[in-house]
């Protein structure tokens, strides 16, 4: 039987539902040949580590984005990466024994990681010959960082062709990467159609829907736009969805009965595929994850704010390529609503790319990708 380990770290959503997918795609492998485990590699670290950098990322995104972009951009520098390197192998090395430990006592035949963390670790057990697992790394990103680049990596499953050719200029090896889009859940393979998705959550079959979200964190200027939406004179409805941001979703729960266009308010929840397929267009934050899950959905995105670095990334692969809108303000968003609310035209074109770009196996092919490499 072969044991496989896929790990994350819980600093963002993202990484963690990669994780799951990749999880959830290998149970439906054969069983029989494969034990599967998932893990977060912080729960393996000092308990200082693993609280302050699940801590330092949120206070960062939530309160400090600026610093978090500088820090992103500065060590995606070819220079600073290389002085930041030993930096880090020290902290790593300090605060990481226990996940060493696991490692080494579990003897997988494959790690998959969904975060930067895990594989420099385990880059390091590989180059002192403790370890000769098969290492996948899986950034979880359309823009290309340093981070994700370690020694010992046996391959690298990336979101598109366009980070491919970003890896390959930071200086992998082409036969090294391949290309797979960012892990989502099966769910997203069988979407309800747009009826059946609005009837299970109790709003019209026939009115155009706008789902706005601000991530897991519930983060940004949602309150403001859901006001802003009711300035618009054709009639619609809302699907809010404010993450783990609980005063927030309160918030808004007691005002939508007050609203003149329907709205329904969520707080964390597990049925993302279900109001994405109910929905016209979406107005969220940018993480891969949710850019992944909007293109296998068909779901054009006006992004929100997007935090200063990977999401900036993401965003401009959107715009690039034709799938989606960044706004620098606010009051610019029901312009871009009433154009595609009038334009079946431009909405057929913005779905036509998306269908290029969407890949909603991208787990279950990696899964068997992964497998084939130790069999």
């Amino acid at each position: 039987m072969k044991k496989v380990l896929i790990i994350h770290a819980s600093a963002g959503d993202g990484h963690k539902k990669a994780a799951e997918a990749l999880y959830e795609s290998f149970l439906n492998l054969d069983n029989n040949k494969i034990k599967a485990v998932l893990v977060d590699a912080l729960e393996y670290t000092t308990p200082f580590f693993g609280f302050g950098y699940k801590k330092a990322y949120e206070i960062m995104i939530k309160r400090m984005p600026w610093i978090w972009g500088f820090l992103y951009h500065m060590l995606n520098n070819r220079f600073f990466f290389a002085v930041a390197t030993p930096f880090r192998r020290l902290v790593n090395g300090l605060n990481s024994r226990r996940l060493e430990k696991f490692i080494l006592k579990e003897n997988f035949d494959l790690v998959l990681s969904t975060h930067f963390f895990a594989p420099e670790v385990i880059s390091y057990l590989k180059e002192k010959g403790l370890s000769r697992v098969k290492l996948i790394n899986i950034p979880t990103d359309f823009k290309p960082h340093r981070f994700w680049i370690a020694k010992n990596i046996d391959r690298y499953f990336v979101a598109s062709e366009i980070t491919k050719q970003g890896f390959i200029k930071m200086g992998l090896s082409e036969d090294k990467i391949s290309v797979s889009g960012i892990p989502i859940s099966r769910k997203f393979n069988a979407l309800a159609s747009k009826e059946h998705a609005r009837n299970s959550i109790g709003i019209k079959e026939d009115k155009f829907t706008i789902l706005l979200m601000g991530g897991g964190l519930g983060i940004g200027p949602i309150k403001e736009i859901l006001l802003d939406l009711q300035k618009l004179s054709f009639d619609f409805q809302i699907i809010a969805v404010c993450g783990r941001n609980e005063s927030l979703a309160d918030e808004l729960g007691k005002l939508s009965c007050s609203l003149n266009k329907k709205t329904i308010v969520y707080g964390f929840t597990n049925q993302i595929d279900t109001l994405m397929a109910a929905s016209d267009i979406m107005i969220s934050k940018t993480g891969g994850a949710t850019v992944s899950e909007s293109l296998a959905a068909g779901l054009p995105i006006i992004a929100l704010r997007p935090i200063p670095g990977q999401e900036t990334g993401n965003v401009a692969f959107l715009c690039g390529n034709g799938i989606g809108f960044w706004v620098k303000r606010l009051d610019e968003i029901n312009g871009i609503i009433i154009r595609l609310f009038k334009s079946k035209e431009d909405i057929d074109k913005l779905k036509s790319s998306i269908r290029h770009w969407s890949k909603p196996r991208a787990a279950e092919d990696i899964a068997r990708l992964a497998m084939e490499m130790i069999e």
